[in-house]
């Protein structure tokens, strides 16, 4: 129970920033910070784990405020360490989604760690589309370039791949595994 007044903590976190970015930065960051909204109410609606909630906005509004304050130029490789968490986080994200869809049925270890890396690496992949299309279209101060999106992409992959063995393990400890929704195990594709 006390995690959930957690989880509820973090979700306002989310509007507030929002609204001090609209008050108090320009509207690059503000948009931004909408964006972190937008996800904190699409994991608040899908009933994650409170732990998994609670990671993953912290990750992004981590993130975002990096943005703001503009920590990406600050600190060389600032840019890598948060692509990698919140990559890492998005990828269990994708995974419980198809996982609650009947898209994905209890995988092994292998196929576990597998399926999170290959999210991550396309989340990766349109997360740089995302970082081309700002700097062509909004802010042309946006770090692109071989060597940014490569280690971007690399540091996208090492966090899923991170996170894949991590959730396999942790499912394990727990004694769950990924449920199948009712209907769903005796369907054939």
């Amino acid at each position: 129970m006390r995690m959930r007044g957690v989880a509820l903590a973090v979700r306002w976190l989310a509007p507030l920033s929002a609204l001090l970015t609209v008050l108090f930065s320009d509207t690059v960051g503000a948009a931004v910070m909408m964006l972190v909204c937008l996800a904190t109410t699409i994991m608040w609606r899908a009933r994650l784990p409170a732990v998994l909630e609670v990671t993953t906005n912290l990750v992004l509004l981590v993130a975002a405020w990096s943005s703001v304050f503009l920590l990406y130029e600050r600190f060389a490789h600032w840019d890598l360490v948060v692509h990698c968490a919140a990559t890492a986080v998005l990828a269990e994200l994708a995974l419980r989604a198809l996982e609650r869809w009947g898209r994905l049925r209890a995988p092994s270890a292998v196929a576990h760690v597998a399926v999170i890396t290959s999210l991550g690496a396309v989340l990766a992949l349109l997360w740089e589309f995302v970082e081309f299309a700002g700097y062509a279209l909004v802010d042309p101060r946006v770090e692109v370039g071989y060597l940014d999106t490569m280690g971007d992409l690399a540091a996208g992959c090492v966090g899923s791949l991170v996170i894949g063995g991590l959730g396999y393990w942790a499912r394990r400890r727990e004694g769950t595994s990924a449920r199948v929704p009712a209907g769903v195990a005796g369907k054939t594709r």
